[in-house]
């Protein structure tokens, strides 16, 4: 048991954490399309964030509003990180070198991302009450790219540095 997590440790816990933000981020695309179906189940603060108003647009009975937009927005960007991340998380599970490669470009990508667009969120007067949870988030998909970046991940992958 022990040389196995020493050979497989830390790929096991990149692809966990991995599958873990994925399943995160689908959590986040389902309740944004239900907000995009259902906007009575937005916030209001939501609606304020657009402006506080609504553009009445009866289109075969629908309201359209620009919350409304925004969420199916958020649901189909979120969808497709989700539909990535669970193909890469696939792909590590079964020690693909193009999955490590993969994830070293979507989770960094990713965890930069949400690590700047935190620190902004915490520097803002007043900070916003979400930025440490994308602190977290970022940190976690920075830890993903460094677990696969370790000795015993690249023999598990098959990779050399020559």
């Amino acid at each position: 048991m022990g040389t196995w997590l020493r050979s497989h440790g830390t790929t096991t816990a990149a692809v966990l954490i991995a599958l873990g933000l994925t399943m995160v981020f689908g959590y986040i695309a389902i309740a944004s399309w239900l907000g995009a179906l259902y906007p009575d189940r937005l916030d209001p603060a939501v609606s304020d964030m657009f402006g506080g108003f609504t553009t009445r647009a009866f289109t075969g009975g629908t309201r359209i509003s620009p919350a409304r937009n925004a969420s199916g927005i958020i649901a189909f960007t979120m969808g497709s990180v989700v539909l990535l991340c669970a193909i890469i998380v696939i792909g590590l599970a079964f020690l693909r070198a193009w999955a490590r490669e993969a994830a070293f470009l979507i989770f960094g990508l990713l965890g930069t991302i949400s690590l700047a667009a935190s620190l902004a969120g915490l520097t803002a007067d007043p900070p916003a009450p979400s930025a440490w949870s994308g602190i977290l988030v970022g940190v976690l998909n920075l830890s993903v790219v460094a677990l696969l970046l370790t000795r015993s991940a690249r023999r598990a992958f098959k990779v050399s540095l020559y």
